[in-house]
C-alpha cells in the first residue's frame, strides 16, 4: 500500500493521472492559474468510473486542505491501483476528485493561494454575509506575529492555554479554527466570495453529478483525533435523512458536531457540504474522513507557524524548511504504521459508500 502514496505534489499527480488511465477512467484536468512551489503546472485532476448516466456515484475528494493531499491522493490511486475501482456496483459510478486545491497541496500549506482555508468558502455568497466570528478578534493579534522563534512559539503556547482556561475548550475551539471571514492575513480565513477552489468545484458537480439522485461525497482530511484513527465527521443536521444513512452505512465511526459528538468545531462552508447545496435536489449523504496525527497543540501551531512563513517569512530559508517539516508532520506523518491504519480503513469506508449507494 506505501508504494500509493508520494512524496510531493507532482508525484501525486502523476500517479494519479497514471493510475486512472489503467483503471480506464475518463479524465478531465482542470489548469490552476498560477505555478507550483518547484514551478510546475497545477491542475485538479478527474477521474469517472462507471456509467455517465449513473443515478447513483461516489464522489471522493483529496487536497481540500492542500497538504492533507498526500493521504487523500494516497487513498485515490490505492482505489484505483489495487482493482478496487473494476467492482462498482451496477447503475453506479464513481467520480475521483484528485487536488481540489493544488496550490495548497504543491506548497505545502492547509490553504490555497488568497491564503483562504478553502473548507470555510463553501457558503452561499449570494443570498446571506458570511458568518460572524466576533471571537476571533481578541486572539488574532497573538496568532499572527511579528517574528517567529522557539520563545515566540511558546508564547503562543501559553496564550492558547489561558484563553481556553478563561473560555473553555468549545468556545476556545470555535474561536481560533471555527473559521473567520474578517481577517484575511489570518488563520482559517474563509473569505468574502467563493474562491477558485469554490468555483471549479461547482462547475464540476453541476457537470458531472446533475443526472444523480443518490451521491455521496467523501473528502479526505488529516489532523485532528487519535494517531491513525479515522473520524467520518457529518455536518448534516441532527435528525435529517442523510445523517441517519450515514449511521446506516458507516456505523458507529460517524459522528456529529452539531450533537457534540466530535472534536471538530461547527463550522460553516466546507466543501462537501457545498456539493450538496450544489446538487439538490439528490440526497446526498458527505461526511470527511478525518485521520488524526499529532497532538492538537502540535497540529494548530504547525498552522500558525506557516501563516506567519507566508505572509513574513521566506520558504526556503533554514527557518522555513524548519516550518514546512512541521506543519508536514503534523498533517502526513511519513510512517508506516500510520498508513497501514487509515489507508484500509479509507479502503472499507468507500465499499461501505458503494453498497449504500446501490442499496438505494
Amino acid at each position: 500500500m506505501h508504494q500509493h502514496f508520494s512524496p510531493d505534489y507532482a508525484t501525486a499527480r502523476r500517479k494519479f493521472l497514471k493510475a486512472a488511465k489503467a483503471a480506464g477512467a475518463a479524465i478531465e484536468s482542470i489548469p490552476h492559474p498560477l505555478k507550483g512551489i518547484a514551478g510546475e503546472d497545477l491542475f485538479t485532476d478527474l477521474a469517472w468510473l462507471g456509467p455517465r448516466d449513473a443515478s447513483a456515484v461516489l464522489v471522493t475528494v483529496s487536497g481540500t486542505h492542500g497538504i492533507e493531499g498526500y493521504y487523500g491522493s494516497g487513498c485515490q490511486v490505492g482505489w484505483l491501483s489495487d482493482g478496487h475501482a473494476a467492482q462498482l456496483p451496477a447503475g453506479t459510478a464513481m467520480l475521483l476528485i484528485h487536488a481540489s486545491n493544488p496550490y495548497g497541496f504543491s506548497w505545502g500549506r492547509r490553504v490555497n493561494e488568497d491564503n483562504m482555508d478553502i473548507n470555510r468558502n463553501f457558503i452561499d455568497f449570494g443570498t446571506s454575509a458570511p458568518p460572524a466570528n466576533p471571537a476571533y478578534a481578541e486572539v488574532h493579534g497573538w496568532l499572527v506575529p511579528d517574528d517567529w522563534s522557539g520563545e515566540v512559539a511558546a508564547g503562543i503556547q501559553r496564550r492558547i492555554a489561558a484563553y481556553y482556561d478563561k473560555v473553555g475548550a468549545r468556545a476556545a475551539t470555535a474561536a481560533i479554527v471555527g473559521g473567520q471571514h474578517s481577517h484575511p492575513d489570518g488563520v482559517f480565513y474563509g473569505g468574502t466570495a467563493p474562491c477558485w477552489s469554490h468555483r471549479t468545484v461547482k462547475a464540476i458537480a453541476e457537470t458531472y453529478l446533475r443526472q444523480a439522485a443518490r451521491i455521496c461525497v467523501l473528502d479526505f482530511h488529516t489532523g485532528l483525533g487519535p494517531f491513525g484513527y479515522s473520524e467520518m465527521i457529518c455536518r448534516h443536521a441532527p435528525d435529517s435523512e442523510p445523517l441517519s444513512l450515514a449511521r446506516r452505512w458507516f456505523g458507529d465511526a460517524v459522528t456529529s458536531p452539531a450533537m457534540g459528538q466530535s472534536d471538530s468545531p461547527i463550522i460553516e462552508g466546507n466543501l462537501r457540504m457545498g456539493i450538496a447545496r450544489f446538487c439538490a435536489p439528490a440526497t446526498v449523504v458527505a461526511s470527511a474522513i478525518e485521520v488524526g496525527t499529532l497532538s492538537s497543540d502540535e497540529v494548530r501551531l504547525s498552522v500558525i507557524a506557516d501563516n506567519w512563513l507566508h505572509l513574513r517569512g521566506d520558504v526556503f530559508s533554514p527557518l522555513g524548511q524548519q516550518i514546512k517539516r512541521q506543519i508536514r508532520a503534523a498533517f502526513y506523518p511519513d510512517s508506516d504504521e500510520w498508513r497501514s491504519l487509515c489507508y484500509p480503513r479509507a479502503v472499507e469506508i468507500q465499499r461501505q459508500a458503494l453498497a449504500g449507494l446501490a442499496a438505494g
